[in-house]
């Protein structure tokens, strides 16, 4: 069975009301509106049976594209208006946060959404924001190109993931890294006032020894789910990234078109599963992004194209070198072509389900007998694309597509 996430990426107008309000990312009036419709569209996928929403973390956005600083918050702001709704993030910048709080956080989310939370994770792409935010850790946005800051990042990301892990399922952590200890110095922190008072009696046996010195943490609460909410990766797109995930029994969310090369992504996945004994069917624990369009004719096609994804494909994703996700196979030279209408590529690549509902209804059948997902990931530019819209194409893909392919919605009751 395949589930659907809603990848949402809370944009506060159209590229008329960018320009006419810039910078957008900070007119009131405009963010107000826009968490307003996050509540209206949460609600109908609720009522829809999709289901996840997710939302990224990005910072200092003026333009007004993806103004997601908080994901969290918006996790458990919108959570209150929805019933079986899973909502998490695509995600979590994890080398520019403090691992001890952020576990902290998400657990305490947990306990509010009563398990409807997912946590997604990513290194980061953004030097903007994340070598300003970064500093205090001494981290850089970077590409996987091995240099320096690049190591730097994935020492970082991985510590951080593996102090989060253990602060959800250890009694007591401790912990001695390259960039982190715990406690803080490693010999132990000396004199705890209330060792015989509080700590002793009534703390976590072993926190505080005979003498006073602190020799682990307890991190509070533990999840709401158990052992912790389920793990995302954020935009999959190297066989390095899909071997982790396999071998941590994290979900990599795909981003890449052609089938070839999610075939050997998906394969680089089920190899690191098995290097940890996990023997895992084709598809299972993967999910896939596409972005989905309903139009009669192919020039309406190309309009909602150029007006809904253009801005982000060409404004945002192709400056930072996420069209490779729609290369081809053994295609050299830029992507797109000169000349290419970015539908066609969008198209040709897989990354785009387009067209009428019969279209739509095959090119999803095409992709879910080559590779049965746990997850398709909806990219969809709520704030780009208009109310009104945006929730008939909704309604439309659930009542006339879910039901055809067992696209299926979260429990009523998610499970601690």
């Amino acid at each position: 069975m395949t589930d659907v996430i809603l990848q949402v990426y809370p944009t506060v107008g159209d590229t008329d009301a960018m320009a006419r309000l810039r910078p957008i990312g900070r007119d009131v009036a405009a963010y107000t509106q826009m968490l307003e419709g996050l509540v209206e569209l949460v609600q109908a996928a609720d009522e829809l049976g999709y289901w996840g929403i997710t939302h990224v973390e990005h910072h200092l956005h003026s333009e007004g594209l993806e103004l997601s600083p908080a994901p969290l918050m918006l996790n458990l702001y919108l959570g209150q208006f929805t019933r079986r709704l899973m909502h998490g993030q695509l995600g979590l910048v994890l080398p520019t946060h403090d691992p001890i709080r952020l576990a902290e956080e998400i657990a305490i989310v947990d306990h509010m959404l009563k398990g409807r939370l997912f946590v997604g994770m990513a290194r980061g792409y953004q030097a903007r924001w994340q070598n300003i935010i970064g500093q205090t850790f001494q981290v850089q946005s970077t590409a996987s190109d091995q240099s320096e800051a690049d190591q730097r990042n994935r020492v970082l990301f991985n510590e951080h993931y593996a102090i989060m892990k253990q602060a959800w399922t250890d009694e007591l952590l401790t912990y001695d890294g390259p960039t982190y200890q715990v406690p803080y110095p490693r010999s132990g922190i000396p004199d705890w006032p209330p060792t015989r008072t509080t700590t002793l009696p009534y703390g976590a046996p072993g926190e505080v020894d005979e003498d006073g010195t602190v020799r682990a943490v307890s991190v509070c609460p533990k999840p709401y789910t158990s052992p912790h909410p389920q793990l995302f990766q954020a935009f999959g797109a190297s066989p390095g990234t899909l071997r982790w995930c396999g071998e941590e029994d994290v979900t990599p969310t795909i981003l890449a078109g052609p089938l070839e090369t999610v075939d050997l992504l998906a394969r680089m996945y089920q190899e690191g599963a098995a290097s940890r004994g996990r023997d895992v069917p084709w598809g299972q624990g993967i999910g896939l992004c596409r972005t989905i369009h309903f139009a009669d004719s192919k020039a309406e096609l190309y309009a909602a194209v150029d007006r809904y994804e253009r801005p982000v494909w060409h404004g945002w994703y192709e400056q930072f070198g996420f069209m490779e996700g729609a290369r081809l196979p053994g295609e050299e030279g830029p992507v797109p072509k000169p000349g290419e209408h970015l539908a066609d590529r969008l198209l040709d690549s897989g990354l785009l389900l387009g067209g009428t509902v019969d279209d739509v209804k095959r090119q999803l059948e095409r992709l879910l007998e080559h590779i049965p997902l746990d997850y398709l990931v909806w990219l969809f530019h709520w704030g780009l694309i208009p109310r009104d819209e945006g929730l008939r194409t909704l309604e439309l893909f659930a009542t006339e597509i879910m039901p055809e392919f067992g696209l299926t919605a979260a429990s009523l009751e998610p499970t601690a």
